[in-house]
């Protein structure tokens, strides 16, 4: 199997993807509050013919907080570790003090 050549290494896309979790604005209903859990997915592809960037907001999880105490849902509904949240959004227990 042959090098590629310079040119040949130029034309190959360059891809930076990245994935962030951050929180929505918090809504407030009555002494309930939910704290969406939004997934940012960051696209950077380039070449030596253009460069091209996306962004996507996905959801990813919700957060309840009411007289009970706080659950944390996926999107499935199933339960999501509300201390591996915290350690992915260091503001999350500052979102969800109570008013």
């Amino acid at each position: 199997m042959r090098e590629p050549n310079a040119t040949e290494e130029n034309l190959r896309a360059r891809t930076l993807r990245t994935r962030n979790l951050t929180a929505g604005a918090p809504i407030f209903v009555g002494s309930v509050t939910l704290l969406p859990i939004e997934r940012v997915v960051m696209h950077a592809d380039m070449a030596t013919t253009g460069a091209w960037f996306s962004v996507v907001k996905q959801p990813y999880a919700l957060v309840v907080r009411d007289a009970n105490g706080i659950r944390t849902l996926n999107i499935g509904a199933a339960a999501v570790s509300l201390e591996q949240l915290r350690e992915k959004i260091p503001t999350l227990d500052a979102l969800l003090v109570p008013t």
